[in-house]
């Protein structure tokens, strides 16, 4: 079976810090969908490129996730001779890099500003590049490198929320939607709200137009009203939905 790997090169850390993604898509001599296949593929993967980036290039810093892995260099220079080395090393295993997912990125922030044609990455469902914060000092403006939940993955979730079939059902009540909906709140908020949250927020608001839709429809009432009713819930149980508990709507 062949092996398919995908990576990037990324400018993250320190001034001149740059980043190596690599993602596998399939194990070579694994079954795809047995249990062993995962395990098999991460042990695989911890002594063909882990060990081998440890030994052969220690000034590098590297964590890798499953088949996903970042690589920090400090230039460019360094960047591509890494990525160089990494195609052939797979190579010598019966690995390749999926080029179309490889490239060079400049993590752009208010030290680093230099110009590069491609400066954001995405990984494990979080999306790395320039974004405006404000400082805890002074309260002034400043461009960070910051991570917040990728756009596939708003989509993922708005998909989601959509598809809820209880919203086409007026003969539920409210309760019944919220037990349905916050588990998965629960696991959204858990994992992406470990970052800045204003990207989630905004994805997780569709839940409360969705609700405003349902409420006009049971209660065949205005949108005013609706909106009205809604915030009266709001009021009366805050932690109904557990993203009104966590403070995101």
């Amino acid at each position: 079976m062949g092996e398919d790997v995908r990576g990037e090169m990324v400018r993250d850390g320190g001034a001149k810090a740059r980043r190596y993604i690599a993602t596998t898509s399939r194990k070579r001599d694994a079954c795809q969908g047995g249990v062993i296949s995962p395990l098999l593929a991460n042990l695989y993967l911890h002594f063909t490129l882990d060990v081998w980036l440890s030994k052969h290039y220690p000034q590098v810093n590297f964590v890798r996730y499953a088949d996903d892995v970042v690589v920090h260099c400090t230039s460019k220079a360094e960047a591509e001779k890494v990525l160089e080395a990494i195609r052939q090393r797979l190579a010598e295993v019966k690995l390749q890099i999926k080029e179309e997912k490889t490239r060079i990125a400049y993590c752009k922030d208010y030290r680093r500003k230099a110009r590069h044609e491609v400066v954001k990455f995405e990984f494990l469902g979080f999306s790395y590049q320039p974004r405006a914060r404000k400082s805890n000092r002074d309260g002034k403006s400043f461009t960070a490198f910051a991570a917040e939940i990728s756009q596939s993955n708003q989509k993922r979730i708005r998909k989601v929320i959509r598809e809820v079939k209880l919203w086409g059902n007026t003969q539920v009540e409210i309760q019944e939607i919220a037990k349905l909906l916050n588990a998965k709140l629960r696991g959204w908020i858990a994992y992406y709200g470990k970052y800045s949250i204003r990207s989630l927020r905004n994805t997780l608001m569709m839940i409360d137009g969705r609700l405003i839709k349902w409420l006009r429809k049971k209660h065949k009432s205005g949108y005013r009203k609706s909106v009205e009713k809604l915030n009266s819930i709001k009021q009366a149980f805050p932690a109904l939905f557990y993203h009104w508990k966590m403070g995101y709507c």
